[in-house]
């Protein structure tokens, strides 16, 4: 039988109607996490007399990464590929070479004073990295044995850097391979000099897993370093930014295991001796709403929320605000403030659109789809929530669940989904709430592991409202 055009656009509207109310499990089996690629370059004399230094260096660094790379899954690889002359040729030589990180180096030899500086390009991150540059006095009859240690340190360092691309590739296996990998092998060696940064990737690995325990001991273990650091030492920028970036580590463990009283207790002190720091005042007012103290968080979250710079502290201040006298208009302001600071940002309207009180019509939402009108995500979404499409494009649900983009998509599909039938305003069931499924999106939003996404954090934070307070369903 063939459908008229009408009747098409009717069952398809259907058959996506129900694809969001009922999100698919995620859990399917999860395929072998692949390998990572380091692709070594030759390094580059920048002097005829450097050429010999060169070798000899290259040598040691070739064997202290294999011996490092032994038992883990990083494959070293030496391309033909031309060194980069500059950052901006690495990411086309990675692509060439199909490389995960491409490492090369430069040796100069001036008056007999050896300088040997190493630079990367990870092509996940985008991200250059150029490592301190080693520098070893003419005549230093303890140079060979300090350069050998330097070819541990800069592996190490390297290694270090591959932990974070894994865990956005969702890939806990890989990331806890690397890290027992990463343990003092000498005396003063990078891991031994830099212990705090291995804690808290293990915290990381914690959270990307979910097991609050695991994010719990890595970040408490760096931040015990730091305050022991502090007994010996006067208060330093760089030691109270890494304290609050421990601490809202630590925090977030303690809320994996349903502990707010203890944030609380961890992060006020943070915060009233760092009232910028907006990542330790989030955290601290998601403590305090789960503790069922909505003015205090609301007072916690107001300036974040009058900054407009966080959709997240703004999400978060909403809700805080809710059931409070004057919470419609505070709401409200705090959205529309949003919007304003971040004009272009698709977030920020959708969550007006989604999470303002009382009636919203699609208008605003319309108008910012109109001049935005790329299939980038979630503007897709967007439209079909806004009820300009009957879907949202292809199904993320239905894409290869191990791509990194894929994953992105899904967890905007699953959390604004989820925030639509909160708020009884998803296309085809306006008025309908149905915290039920709501749960089941952002439980779905949370099982991509996007950790790194802006709105892991405030599905997490969903998810544990519901978990507490399930609003009343629609009938």
């Amino acid at each position: 039988m063939t459908l008229s055009s009408p009747l098409r656009v009717l069952a398809l509207t259907v058959l996506v109607t129900a694809c969001a109310t009922s999100p698919k499990p995620l859990s399917a089996p999860k395929p072998s996490e692949p390998r990572y690629v380091i692709g070594f370059l030759t390094l580059r004399p920048t002097t005829p007399e450097a050429a010999e230094e060169a070798r000899a260096q290259e040598a040691r660094l070739l064997a202290a990464l294999t011996e490092l790379t032994r038992n883990t899954p990083i494959d070293m690889v030496r391309p033909t590929v031309t060194v980069p002359a500059s950052f901006e040729q690495a990411p086309a030589l990675a692509r060439e070479a199909k490389v995960n990180l491409l490492l090369w180096g430069d040796v100069t030899v001036d008056a007999g004073r050896l300088t040997v500086k190493l630079s990367a390009f990870e092509t996940l991150l985008s991200l250059p990295s150029s490592f301190w540059p080693m520098e070893y006095a003419a005549g230093d009859t303890k140079r060979p044995e300090a350069l050998s240690l330097d070819a541990l340190r800069l592996s190490q360092a390297v290694l270090q850097e591959t932990l974070l691309p894994m865990m956005m590739l969702d890939q806990p296996t890989n990331t806890r391979a690397v890290l027992e990998a990463l343990v003092v092998k000498h005396p003063k060696d990078w891991v031994d000099w830099n212990m705090d940064i291995i804690q808290r990737r293990w915290g990381m690995l914690g959270r990307l897993l979910r097991d609050g325990a695991l994010t719990e001991k890595g970040y408490r273990a760096a931040l015990d370093d730091v305050l022991a650091w502090r007994k010996d030492h006067a208060a330093t920028l760089s030691s109270d930014i890494k304290e609050a970036f421990y601490s809202v580590g630590l925090a977030r463990g303690l809320l994996l295991q349903s502990k707010p009283q203890a944030v609380v207790d961890l992060l006020a002190p943070i915060v009233e001796r760092m009232p910028k720091d907006l990542e330790s005042r989030l955290l601290l007012g998601r403590a305090q709403l789960a503790l069922g103290h909505a003015e205090d968080a609301a007072n916690t979250l107001e300036p974040l929320a009058r900054e407009g710079t966080s959709a997240g502290a703004t999400r978060i201040y909403v809700a805080a605000v809710s059931a409070l006298p004057d919470g419609a208009s505070r709401a409200s302001t705090a959205l529309d403030t949003l919007v304003e600071k971040n004009p272009e940002d698709a977030m920020a309207h959708l969550l007006r659109h989604l999470t303002a009180p009382g009636t919203r019509d699609a208008s605003a939402l319309k108008a910012f789809t109109a001049a935005h009108p790329g299939e980038d995500w979630p503007l897709p979404l967007a439209r079909y929530l806004a009820g300009e499409a009957p879907t949202f494009g292809p199904d993320p649900n239905e894409e290869d669940p191990a791509d990194h983009g894929v994953r992105l998509r899904r967890i905007q599909l699953h959390y604004y989904l989820g925030e639509s039938m909160l708020a009884g305003r998803l296309p085809g069931k306006a008025g309908v709430v149905d915290p039920k499924q709501a749960r089941q999106h952002f439980e779905a939003a949370l099982a991509t592991h996007a950790f790194h996404h802006p709105t892991y954090d405030v599905a997490d934070f969903q998810r544990e409202q519901l978990a507490r307070t399930p609003p009343a369903e629609t009938p």
